[in-house]
């Protein structure tokens, strides 16, 4: 009987047995709960400390973040500094490129003023009294005569004159200046008169003085002319009083 009573049981016909826990649910679930949370502290405590050994850590980080700015803030500021003396030098450049032009200038207006009073000069010389036995001048005279080519045109020519009574002049002297301008174009020779026949009278070649007088103007010449000399003629009352010719 025993044997049929332990067969039975282990035949597939055996009466089943379920067993079950005497756990309650929700001691299952924080039981869970601590496991997972022990895991994830030993992955931390993990990371950490393999991070001591094998990379830097945060603060090494932000120490050299921190030091990475400050040197691009001293960068910073040096280029800053370079490209404010780099404006200055520029600035003082310009300046000095303009104190150069003006002194260009300023050497231009000297140069043209010395030659105003070499003549000048001339002039007061021929005032002083004349030695013992010289003979005694009287009459106009060209002290000097000069011809140049304008600054600011083309085929524009600049002259300056100098007209000069000798001796103790009573009365002024009244006339006028003509200019006989001799020129080649193409080579051919030309001439060119100033002011031209026929044309009104130029209140800058009339002359009217005591003692001297300068007389300064322009003619122009035709494209391509080269001017070759120019013969200067001092007329009062029609007359020509005294004339010279000077070569260019």
């Amino acid at each position: 009987m025993k044997w049929k009573l332990f067969m039975r049981k282990m035949s597939v016909s055996a009466p089943r047995v379920t067993v079950r826990s005497a756990m309650p649910n929700w001691l299952r679930a924080l039981l869970g709960f601590v496991v997972l949370a022990a895991a994830a502290a030993a992955g931390v405590a993990t990371y950490e400390y393999g991070r001591q050994f094998a990379g830097p850590d945060r603060r090494d980080l932000q120490a050299d973040i921190e030091r990475l700015n400050f040197r691009v803030r001293e960068l910073t500021a040096e280029r800053d500094r370079f490209a404010a003396l780099a404006a200055a030098h520029d600035s003082q450049l310009k300046v000095e490129r303009a104190a150069q032009e003006q002194l260009l200038k300023q050497a231009a207006d000297l140069e043209t003023e010395a030659s105003r009073l070499r003549e000048d000069l001339a002039f007061f010389e021929s005032l002083l009294p004349a030695a013992a036995g010289a003979p005694k001048g009287t009459g106009v005279v060209i002290r000097s005569f000069r011809v140049q080519p304008a600054d600011d045109a083309a085929n524009v020519m600049r002259y300056r004159l100098l007209v000069q009574q000798q001796g103790k002049p009573e009365r002024d002297f009244v006339g006028g200046v003509q200019l006989t301008v001799s020129f080649l174009q193409g080579g051919r020779p030309f001439t060119l008169t100033v002011p031209a026949p026929n044309a009104p009278d130029d209140p800058a070649l009339g002359l009217s003085f005591r003692h001297y007088q300068r007389v300064e103007g322009r003619f122009t010449l035709p494209a391509g002319a080269v001017a070759r000399s120019v013969q200067v003629r001092i007329v009062a009352n029609g007359e020509v009083r005294i004339q010279q010719a000077f070569t260019l």
